[in-house]
């Protein structure tokens, strides 16, 4: 029987490539579709990640209103555009329903005389951090910047509980000034012991600064009260309620700009949008018109052989016989096309890895006006296209199994044909 298939797949080989390209294309659609949705979902969490929260809240200000604030052009002060929060906001946030935690800092920017640094105030005490649900595990989990400083720490520690006149150091700040832990370093003139250097990594530019001090230092900087902060970052029970969330707070604080994913899948523009929320669709929709033509040339094929298949019955084949002839022919063309289609859409998957996603970080930097003053190393994110065993497992048994589905349909339709209506087509 597989001598007998394979000498057909001589005599009619472009049929059999057509069967082969057919199941191969929708292989590589499923693929390259699913890589590139998981992709930009993954792209739009980077800006979030590491520091548990799924949303980042500002207050913004226009210039006129920052002008008035006593802000100096020179020394530390709050950035350009944004406004502080209250301990009564902060408040509200924490009560809305649907949050579970939430976490405040204070940006602020150093402006010497000839250069500036970015300055994020941790509130190591926990003054202002507090859970929704009132669940061991929000109050247990770190979230906002002391998540991201605990797992980027590369030497020296983090802060602890009481530490007053230190600091935390980014890695590419560090390197430009040569610091090591144990240095001195200055903000507005005022000197803090350098005890630890950490490295953002996966673009979580969400909590990003060049140096990072205690919130009472931060806020003795530019004057603030205890309870005054300028970022504030929430942790919602459900993800699935974030927009709702959301809504909720932007309804009860009025004028406050959100980052959330799904802020950064818009602007990431059409094809991040559709891509991220409707890329199993279009995958399956991509592996079903891949099996459609290798339907249509299987169809094909099996038709060209309607004689030979009354020739196989007249001299006493059976239909089932029939049936397995073309239902292993089938087999191995959807095997050898899924195969094929694996490959290649792991090479799609690794070139759509090389795409940049600058606007991912563009968004974030703009969501939150401070971290546009923050150079921490090279900020140009890529697609970040992974391939899963399953989704590659999917791909091959799908196509394999579809293939060989059609093989049988076909191949059952021309052997229900008597032999004398098989020949007579002759």
């Amino acid at each position: 029987m597989i001598t007998y298939s394979y000498s057909q797949f001589r005599r009619r080989p472009w049929r059999s490539l057509a069967v082969v390209g057919g199941v191969a294309i929708g292989a590589i659609l499923f693929v390259a579709l699913s890589v590139m949705g998981t992709g930009f979902r993954e792209a739009a969490r980077a800006p979030l990640a590491d520091i548990a929260a799924d949303v980042v809240i500002t207050h913004p200000t226009d210039l006129a209103d920052t002008a008035q604030a006593t802000q100096k052009s020179r020394g530390a002060r709050l950035p350009f555009g944004m406004a502080v929060l209250n301990g009564s906001e902060i408040d509200i946030i924490r009560n809305t329903e649907g949050v579970n935690a939430v976490a405040a800092s204070l940006q602020i920017w150093d402006f010497g005389g000839t250069s500036y640094v970015t300055v994020l105030g941790i509130d190591i005490e926990h003054s202002l951090q507090g859970t929704g649900g009132n669940t061991a595990a929000a109050e247990s989990k770190l979230i906002g910047p002391e998540a991201l400083l605990s797992s980027g720490l590369l030497s020296g520690r983090t802060f602890r509980p009481g530490d007053r006149g230190v600091a935390v150091a980014d890695l590419h700040y560090a390197r430009f000034f040569d610091l090591q832990p144990g240095a001195t370093v200055t903000v507005d003139g005022v000197p803090f012991d350098l005890i630890g250097i950490v490295e953002l990594r996966n673009g979580s530019q969400a909590a990003a600064a060049n140096l990072y001090v205690p919130l009472a230092d931060a806020q003795s900087l530019v004057g603030l009260r205890p309870d005054q902060v300028d970022q504030v970052y929430v942790q919602v029970a459900d993800a699935g309620q974030v927009d709702t969330v959301v809504a909720n707070l932007t309804e009860e604080l009025g004028n406050i700009s959100v980052m959330t994913e799904d802020s950064l899948l818009q602007v990431m523009g059409g094809i991040g949008q559709v891509s991220a929320r409707f890329s199993q669709i279009a995958a399956l929709v991509g592996l079903l018109g891949g099996l459609l033509l290798a339907w249509a040339a299987l169809g094909g094929l099996v038709g060209e052989r309607r004689v030979e298949i009354g020739v196989m019955k007249a001299i006493g084949w059976q239909s089932r016989h029939v049936e397995q002839v073309f239902l292993l022919e089938g087999f191995l063309l959807s095997l050898a096309g899924g195969l094929i289609g694996f490959l290649l859409g792991w090479g799609v998957a690794l070139l759509l890895g090389q795409l940049p996603l600058p606007g991912v970080t563009e968004t974030a930097t703009q969501t939150i006006q401070s971290m546009a003053m923050v150079q921490t190393g090279d900020q140009t994110l890529t697609l970040p296209a992974r391939v899963d065993a399953v989704t590659l497992a999917l791909a091959v048994l799908a196509s394999v199994g579809g293939g060989t589905f059609a093989s049988w349909s076909s191949a059952r339709r021309a052997a229900s044909l008597k032999p004398a209506q098989s020949l007579s087509q002759r």
